[in-house]
């Protein structure tokens, strides 16, 4: 009799082995490999964290503002929400991340310890949004990228907190949940409120801050001036703690579509009429700069009625302008200069003479301040005048050595933005103080009402002309502004104002 062989079941190794004979199925899934940022569980953690970090933000800026001088508390406040920021960055940041974040906070908010000023506040402002940007979007992160960011957390960023809380709301059934959160809340609120009545007993501090909680106050306009601070800094930093690609933009560009056919740009500027702009450019340049030739070696005299110290003035501006210009043509005309070498001989002789037409301008104005004394314009005339003379130089290079725009327009800005974080660390008004006491005018009596006009950053210099000449510049005046710019608050402290400050109490 034939026996019928029955398997009752397949081993675990054929049954393991054969998930090729599934229909559907497919080879077993491994388990996730942990990512070095966390993967979901990190991201499920920082967000959890995000309304006790918010809150504490908020507390922390109430405190240093909230009726309160601003001074140093500005880089104190921007340095710990650089800290908030690198902690709630969407990827888990290394030891060598905390470390470059920490060195770029400190140096882009040292303006504001130096002197709180607008200069530092953009600053620190500026360093915020860039250091929000590259944890965003990581080494991938541009100026395009920061420009955005810049313009996305103060506008769709300040409404992120209202919609995150509407999100947040149960739609299920409201009276039921509102019974539960009450049920869960009644016996803690009961027995905490008893035991805060007995704790204020035993407690002189906490009874009388207790009885400081008026709930008249809820009726005083300054409560909701208060609770409307608090409200707009927690729209304004809620951005800063749900950074996502998701509100802030994708970090890879959009995509250019160019139009067929000819360019109508191509009507004004083409190869032809860009050459024979240069043609031109060059003769009138070159009748301007024999002209300033002639007049600063004395060769050419000046209109009759016109002063020496008239035509510095008159000059030295608009020349920087039209140096400006010079450089945003060949900016524009890059394209078309680039492979033809006469235009590019061209090109050169124009940004020759524009260099030298930018140190005339500098020379007319140097005679100017020497006849009619330093000012803050004119200390701003100057440092504008090195900018375009580097601007010049850069484009310069850029013909020469074949970059692109991009790269000019980069070094033009860290140029730009270096120049402006070194001026955060000058006394200007010492330094024009100092310079007017110690250049006599040649052609106006020293103007001490100006110079005692600059405030207390100009108190060192015109105490040391005062002690060195025994001849008083400035009366009470300058004392009263040093008085009223005295620090009485650790929040206003600044370096500059305690330097001013000391030497006051030691001179007097």
């Amino acid at each position: 009799m034939r026996q019928e062989l029955v398997i009752h079941g397949v081993p675990d190794s054929i049954r393991l082995d054969a998930w090729w004979l599934e229909a559907a199925g497919g080879p077993p899934q491994a388990q996730p490999r942990r990512r070095k940022d966390g993967g979901p569980l990190y991201a499920s953690l920082r967000m959890r964290h995000a309304i006790p970090l918010l809150a504490s933000l908020v507390a922390v800026a109430d405190w240093l503002f909230w009726d309160q001088p601003a001074g140093i508390s500005v880089a104190v406040f921007a340095l710990i929400l650089s800290a908030a920021v690198m902690a709630m960055k969407p990827r888990r940041p290394t030891a060598r991340e905390w470390a470059g974040a920490a060195g770029f906070a400190l140096l882009s908010n040292l303006p504001a310890v130096i002197e709180l000023q607008f200069l530092s506040v953009l600053f620190s402002l500026g360093g915020l949004i860039c250091l929000t940007a590259w944890a965003v979007y990581g080494p991938a992160a541009s100026e395009r990228l920061a420009l955005r960011t810049a313009l996305r957390l103060p506008t769709f960023g300040a409404v992120l907190l209202l919609r995150d809380a509407f999100r947040a709301m149960p739609a299920s059934d409201l009276s039921s949940s509102a019974r539960r959160q009450a049920t869960a809340l009644a016996l803690p609120l009961l027995m905490g409120a008893v035991f805060l009545m007995l704790l204020a007993s035993a407690n002189p501090v906490l009874e009388e801050f207790l009885a400081e909680l008026d709930p008249g106050r809820l009726f005083e306009l300054e409560f909701w001036l208060r609770l409307l601070f608090w409200t707009m800094m927690a729209a304004l930093l809620w951005p800063c703690l749900n950074l996502s690609e998701a509100w802030m933009g994708s970090a890879a560009p959009a995509a250019n579509v160019q139009k067929a056919g000819p360019s109508r740009a191509a009507f004004l500027i083409n190869p032809v009429s860009v050459r024979n702009s240069l043609v031109l450019f060059n003769m009138l340049f070159l009748v301007q700069t024999v002209m300033d030739l002639g007049i600063l070696t004395g060769g050419v005299s000046l209109p009759e009625g016109m002063s020496y110290a008239s035509y510095a003035h008159r000059g030295s501006y608009p020349l920087v302008v039209t140096a400006l210009l010079a450089g945003v043509f060949t900016l524009v005309t890059r394209s078309m200069t680039g492979a033809d070498k006469t235009l590019r001989a061209l090109v050169y002789l124009w940004l020759a003479q524009n260099m030298f037409l930018v140190l005339t301008a500098a020379i007319r104005l140097h005679h100017y301040v020497g006849a009619y004394a330093l000012t803050y314009l004119r200390v701003a005339a100057f440092i504008w005048m090195a900018l375009v003379l580097a601007g010049l130089v850069l484009t310069v290079m850029q013909i020469r050595r074949g970059h692109g725009n991009a790269w000019l327009l980069r070094r033009c800005f860290a140029a730009l933005v270096g120049t402006l974080y070194i001026c955060g660390f000058v006394n200007f008004a010492g330094v024009i103080a100092r310079y007017n006491l110690t250049h006599g005018s040649t052609l106006v009596k020293q103007d001490t009402y100006y110079i005692c006009s600059l405030g207390a950053g100009a108190y060192p210099a015109v105490h040391a002309f005062e002690t060195e000449t025994g001849q008083q510049v400035c009366s009470s005046a300058m004392h009263y502004d040093v008085y009223k710019n005295a620090i009485t608050n650790w929040r206003e402290w600044g370096f500059r104002r305690w330097r001013i400050q000391a030497y006051y109490q030691q001179q007097n």
